[in-house]
């Protein structure tokens, strides 16, 4: 329903210095001017005065009123600013209701921004991406596709789509002119090119997908080589317990720390070893865990020490997890018995030299895992942060393939047609055009309460 007045606590629950009511409808001027009593609103303009319910003083408390369509919604939408009691804004709260609104459902408000044209459906996902955004990176990326960078991008091609198919229509509509194979010749490098840009965009999603989630890392290795120094290296605190005594960090320890703006959660785990003690063997099992959860895991090793079954041990984990690998050697700044030439010929891979004791080599390490959260990454504006836009984006280049695909075989221009309506289809999926009914409901569920 979109032709009632809805209401809802726009702030956090809990106790603070303001807590804002929001109300948007046709009727909005109407409930406010009961709960709120003033002849006339000027609009965006704030007013302070009292909210009184049968002579009994509620709050005093700013009122604004935004008349359509100039407002979040589009539609008449007014906000109290009272103050931040849970109680007292409760009470406020029911009186709005007594007044004439309803209860406003989870991401209503911005529902009706959408549906009444303020923001397209990628924007309006981008609301509920910057709400919960844990870093600054995941900011950005999200305030950037509120701005409508995505939309803008989506609507280029289809405006490419839209001139492709009066190209392909007009051929099918005149088939005398005998324009097929000139039209074809002129639209293959066209599509292709829209094809991979497609798929260059859609790339750039396991970059979004980081800057808006972060990147979980976990430190793996046998006991006593060091994880727990450097998980106090990497944070800059002495989050785990460090001692020379093999199996001291049992369980798993998690510790968040940011990285040129992207959140890292990094992991430290039980060393991984064959062991007769239940408890540690809990404690690598929940190593082995942590390992199939995390994108990237660190293999660490001793560099003052020999490779070791434990090692190899470590590293067989390690491959059987989807978790890409980072091999560092440590205890740099102890007697080098182990060379990064034996780690290469043991394990097929470079590591890098470090020392968590004293720090070396830790920035340069801080840098690779930079380098490996922002690769594909893109001099373009947008991340894809959304799995819901990567698969259309990926079916809409795939559709444009088959459009491709017919022009080379010289099939029927009504065939290229369907096609390249689908990956029009496809694009409207995330600007909200052609979506369905029941994929809005699922995506604005997830919105919190008065937004």
């Amino acid at each position: 329903m979109t032709n009632d007045t809805i209401a809802a606590i726009a702030t956090p629950p809990g106790t603070g210095g303001v807590a804002v009511i929001r109300i948007s409808g046709p009727d909005a001027e109407a409930v406010l001017k009961k709960v709120f009593p003033r002849d006339s609103f000027t609009h965006g303009q704030l007013v302070y005065g009292s909210i009184r319910r049968e002579g009994e003083l509620l709050d005093m408390a700013m009122a604004v009123l935004f008349y359509a369509p100039k407002s979040y919604t589009g539609e008449h939408t007014a906000e109290l600013h009272c103050h931040g009691s849970a109680v007292g804004v409760r009470r406020v709260l029911d009186y709005v209701l007594e007044c004439g609104a309803r209860p406003a459902q989870p991401g209503e408000f911005t529902r009706r921004a959408f549906l009444n044209g303020k923001m397209d459906l990628s924007q309006a996902e981008a609301v509920c991406d910057f709400i919960s955004a844990s870093s600054r990176a995941g900011a950005k990326a999200s305030l950037g596709q509120l701005a409508g960078t995505l939309k803008k991008r989506v609507l280029s091609f289809q405006d490419m789509l839209t001139d492709a198919l009066a190209r392909v229509e007009a051929v099918v509509e005149y088939p005398e002119e005998d324009l097929e194979e000139e039209t074809a010749e002129e639209l293959l490098p066209i599509l292709e090119k829209m094809q991979a840009g497609l798929l260059g965009l859609a790339d750039t999603y396991r970059a979004g997908r980081i800057a808006k989630e972060g990147l979980r890392v976990v430190l793996a290795g046998k006991p006593n080589v060091g994880k727990s120094s450097l998980l106090n290296a990497l944070t800059g605190m002495d989050r785990a317990i460090v001692t020379n005594v093999p199996g001291t960090t049992r369980d798993t320890i998690e510790q968040e720390f940011d990285l040129g703006g992207i959140a890292v959660y990094l992991t430290d785990t039980a060393g991984i070893r064959s062991t007769d003690d239940e408890i540690e063997a809990q404690g690598v099992k929940r190593s082995e865990n942590a390992i199939n959860e995390s994108k990237l895991a660190i293999f660490m090793l001793d560099g003052s020490g020999e490779i070791t079954e434990e090692d190899h041990l470590a590293m067989r984990a390690l491959k059987k997890s989807k978790a890409d690998l980072l091999v560092v050697l440590n205890k740099l700044d102890a007697c080098e018995r182990l060379s990064e030439e034996d780690v290469k010929r043991e394990f097929g891979v470079f590591p890098l030299r470090i020392s968590a004791k004293t720090g070396a080599g830790i920035d340069t390490l801080k840098q690779k895992l930079l380098e490996y959260a922002e690769q594909d990454k893109t001099a373009a504006e947008v991340l894809i942060t959304n799995e819901r836009h990567v698969f259309a984006l990926r079916r809409a280049a795939d559709e444009i393939g088959e459009a491709i695909a017919a022009m080379k075989q010289g099939i029927d221009m009504d065939c290229v047609t369907i096609d390249l309506n689908a990956a029009w289809a496809s694009l409207g999926e995330i600007t909200g055009k052609t979506v369905s009914e029941e994929i809005i409901d699922r995506i604005f569920t997830k919105f919190c309460l008065g937004k």
